[in-house]
């Protein structure tokens, strides 16, 4: 059989290549498995019985989460920190004075301001809807059964104190709360194909069914409610995804 001049052989290579190449970067798919941390922020509203303690805040959300080869979902755990100024319930009434005032340590009007705090920690089980050619890429739903805190923060004058608000005391009137809850996220989710853009936007709410965990309530001069509450938050949130991945992060295929 006589050989093909290297010309020629130079020009098959050529045409063919390109074929090759194009059929390669076809089929890329970021479908390996994968780690996502999340980092998120944005606005809430109190709702429910929450509502009458607390008004509106802004929460921090972070997690991780493990994707499976060519899945897309995704189990992971979750935190989310929630805080405000606006606190509803004044449980310092009965330490002030008839202009309003808490003193101090120095017969000063101290300033002691209240605030917000809330927690909510749990595992977590998310799902992607694709949408487009990206099929990490789409909406999002992701679930989480956990635990719910809740409590007003007392914030300290800077300068002087208030003996009736020592360290040691805080807690009879923190009304700290807690009990299960459910959370759920409804939005975007995108885990880009060459892994710069990655991200999520969406509404979420947290219900909780709670419960005072203190044993003495100093505001009431006595042990608090035993009534079961219904807390809820309904916000947005937008956040980043970091994306670790294990593998190529690709499939080539040819035909």
């Amino acid at each position: 059989m006589r050989k093909l001049p290297s010309f020629l052989l130079l020009g098959l290579l050529c045409l063919l290549l390109p074929g090759l190449r194009a059929q390669g970067l076809a089929g890329a798919r970021n479908l390996d498995r994968a780690v996502l941390i999340h980092l998120g922020y944005g606005p809430y509203v109190s709702a429910g019985d929450l509502n009458a303690r607390f008004g509106n805040g802004w929460s921090l959300d972070g997690g991780a989460a493990w994707m499976p080869q060519n899945s897309n979902l995704a189990l992971g755990f979750k935190v989310q920190f929630g805080f405000g100024n606006q606190v509803r319930e004044d449980v310092l009434a009965s330490l002030r004075t008839r202009d309003g005032f808490l003193i101090g340590n120095q017969r000063e009007p101290a300033d002691i301001q209240l605030r917000q705090r809330q927690l909510f920690v749990g595992p977590s089980l998310g799902y992607t809807l694709p949408i487009g050619s990206n099929q990490r890429a789409g909406l999002q739903l992701t679930s989480s059964v956990g635990y719910f805190f809740h409590r007003i923060k007392i914030q300290n004058d800077p300068v002087q104190s208030v003996p009736q608000l020592d360290e040691a005391l805080k807690g009879g009137y923190d009304r700290l709360t807690g009990g299960p809850a459910f959370y759920q996220f409804i939005g975007f989710q995108q885990l880009a194909v060459d892994r710069l853009l990655n991200f999520y936007l969406g509404v979420e709410a947290t219900v909780g069914t709670t419960r005072a965990l203190r044993n003495f309530d100093f505001p009431t001069g006595a042990p608090p409610p035993e009534d079961t509450r219904l807390d809820a938050l309904l916000g947005f949130k937008a956040g980043l995804i970091i994306p670790l991945y294990f593998g190529e992060g690709r499939e080539i295929f040819y035909k």
